[in-house]
């Protein structure tokens, strides 16, 4: 007698039953793969994940489920981790963009830094991995170390993977970047850069502080504490965002508070890292007629090493000179004095950059948006008060 491939009503409804138990007893430790074998051997295909299922397995209504997805505060922070957590072991993509990703074995979206050791990019990084792996998204990770040339071969290079979109911190935004975006219609979403005036539409937006304002901000608080000799380390002017945005803030922050503005307290530097910093003081010392009470720094890898500096010339900090950077990086907290700075692009840039992407992901037509992100004055050691 031949043996039947076929499954009868009872076989089905005991696959059924038995994918119901384990679901029940494993607790999920390992029960999405039962469950897509079952039906794989019951069906022949890998099961849709619907809503449904999440709230279900997570012990919550439909609404609940949709209430953490759009990040509702009116859920409780435990509630919200264990949807989270059944929304990853299920795969669930709860998106417009759903039916055409459940088509696709592999979802993939690109993310180019200049630089990944940079702990602000790692910030960054840690919000946009949030949002996306739960959603089944695979992150490829580019270092451009902030070249044109690298840059356009990685987005050439992850377009023939057939990435979705892609995230991105750029030096700068040429043409070339908004025109390769124009021409592949591919979404990308900048972060720690403005997004300059194009004339062609194209699908961009960007993520980031008001840099301008942020170190107005700050020639604002060191006047506020008796400082009147503010010196300024930039890094190139060519860099829209930390470069030119923060020494026009500056000049801003100088001008509302009536300050002098001496050009030979002030210095940019080609980088932005603590040797340039430290060339930057060095220069700020042998130029100055006069020593400045405060040194306001691009960020914090120039104030570290202004102070360096200011360490082998026996300058001492906070007493003669305060100093201040922008970024709160590791270092910022951990060297001493610690460092009073700018906190800035957490993990909810990277958060918001995501969900720009996916809104892109899900509506091709999609406006974007230039979004600005709040910051936060931190005042630690590094800076004296001059005045009660």
């Amino acid at each position: 007698m031949r043996k039947s491939n076929s499954f009868s009503k009872n076989d089905v409804a005991l696959c059924r039953f038995l994918a119901f138990s384990l679901e029940i007893y494993d607790d999920f430790h390992g029960f999405h793969y039962f469950r897509s074998r079952f039906h794989f051997i019951v069906f022949g295909r890998s099961p849709m994940v619907t809503i449904h299922d999440v709230a279900d397995a997570a012990g919550v209504s439909i609404s609940t489920v949709s209430r953490v997805m759009n990040q509702s505060p009116s859920v409780s922070k435990k509630t919200q981790k264990r949807v989270l957590e059944v929304i990853r072991k299920l795969g669930y993509v709860p998106n417009a963009a759903a039916s055409k990703a459940a088509h696709k074995h592999n979802k993939y979206i690109g993310v180019l830094f200049p630089d990944i050791s940079n702990q602000v990019f790692g910030r960054i990084l840690q919000g946009i991995n949030s949002v996306l792996a739960p959603l089944g998204y695979n992150i490829i990770i580019c270092e451009t170390n902030g070249e044109l040339d690298k840059e356009i071969h990685f987005l050439n290079i992850l377009k023939e993977k057939q990435v979705e979109g892609y995230i991105m911190a750029s030096v700068t935004i040429p043409q070339d970047h908004l025109m390769w975006i124009h021409k592949n219609r591919r979404p990308l979403v900048y972060v720690c850069q403005d997004l300059p005036k194009f004339d062609l539409k194209v699908p961009a937006s960007s993520v980031n502080m008001d840099n301008k304002q942020a170190i107005c901000d700050m020639v604002h608080f060191l006047y506020h504490m008796g400082h009147r000799d503010i010196a300024f380390i930039g890094g190139p002017l060519s860099d829209p965002s930390a470069g030119k945005c923060r020494y026009d803030g500056y000049m801003k922050g100088m001008k509302e508070c009536r300050l002098q503005i001496r050009q030979d307290i002030i210095s940019f530097q080609e980088a932005f890292g603590i040797h340039d910093g430290y060339q930057g003081m060095h220069e700020v010392y042998e130029h100055a007629m006069l020593l400045p009470t405060a040194v306001l720094c691009a960020c914090d890898n120039m104030a570290v090493g202004a102070i360096d500096f200011m360490y082998d010339n026996s300058i001492q900090i906070p007493r003669q000179v305060s100093v201040t950077g922008v970024d709160d990086s590791s270092l910022a907290a951990c060297i001493r004095p610690s460092l009073t700075t700018i906190r800035h692009a957490t993990n909810d840039s990277g958060v918001k950059a995501a969900q720009l992407l996916l809104e892109y992901i899900a509506n091709p037509d999609f406006a974007g948006t230039a979004f600005k992100t709040p910051y936060q004055l931190l005042r630690r050691q590094s800076v004296r008060q001059l005045i009660d």
